[in-house]
């Protein structure tokens, strides 16, 4: 039995028509969650999330009542547990290629106390993305596919990704388009992104615009110093320096008078 879909309320509160794709017992075939029908376009769409670990919970609570604080640090950088998600995703939106679709996306929704940060987390699995400074400039610009990405991995069969976090009975999501899709610009032309409004991450977009890099070469992504001499050369700036960005969390218990 399925757990409750944010992607599906959500989509159906923007009047997206979405069905369910059965899954062939009889096969063992792992498919994707939907069929949803932007339109008249059709997408895939496999749904994972991501909810705190029960262990975690118990630990943070014994912590908070016993009135201490409690901290807790992400780094912002690429994850091997939510890119492991995005393989799974991958391997049911084949599975699941049979039927008539334009593209197919994956959905992703961190819940929990450090949803935010699991959200930015994902998006840098997804995009292997970092912070690059520039030597004298007054402001950094967000770098694609500095480290190894997932949608450079799975690039033929995931489109785009929807990726959403939970904030008390809130939700934000963001499409994230797969510019190394194939498809890339049928999607960013098409009415998929109608709903999503000014909240879709589109790195061509983003490049064109001169507030962010992309490094589009074959090398090594394990030696930094050739990536940012590739990227110097490629948009003619002075020396760079890369820099990632971490997300931290501290709690504290308040008496129930003081809550």
């Amino acid at each position: 039995m399925r757990s409750f879909s944010y992607a599906k309320a959500l989509l159906q509160h923007w009047n997206v028509a979405v069905e369910d794709i059965p899954t062939s017992d009889a096969e063992q075939k792992q498919e994707a969650d939907f069929l949803a029908t932007f339109g008249d376009v059709r997408v895939l769409i496999e749904e994972k999330t991501k909810e705190d670990d029960p262990n975690y919970l118990a630990s943070r609570t014994e912590q908070l009542e016993r009135g201490e604080i409690h901290a807790a640090t992400l780094p912002l950088t690429r994850n091997e547990t939510l890119s492991g998600l995005v393989r799974d995703a991958s391997r049911q939106l084949r599975s699941s290629s049979d039927t008539p679709h334009d593209f197919r996306l994956m959905w992703f929704t961190a819940t929990g106390v450090h949803a935010e940060g699991k959200y930015e987390q994902f998006m840098a699995t997804l995009y292997g993305r970092t912070k690059i400074l520039e030597m004298n400039a007054a402001h950094s610009r967000r770098c694609y596919y500095f480290r190894n990405a997932d949608f450079f991995r799975r690039s033929e069969i995931i489109d785009g990704a929807i990726v959403a976090h939970t904030d008390g009975n809130s939700i934000s999501a963001r499409l994230c388009l797969n510019s190394l899709s194939p498809r890339f610009e049928a999607l960013r032309r098409s009415t998929v992104l109608a709903p999503f409004g000014t909240a879709v991450e589109d790195p061509m977009a983003l490049e064109a615009e001169g507030t962010a890099f992309i490094l589009d070469c074959a090398l090594d992504r394990k030696n930094e110093a050739p990536l940012l001499a590739y990227l110097q050369e490629k948009y003619s700036t002075a020396p760079l320096m890369k820099f990632d960005l971490g997300y931290t969390n501290a709690s504290v218990l308040l008496p129930e008078n003081e809550a």
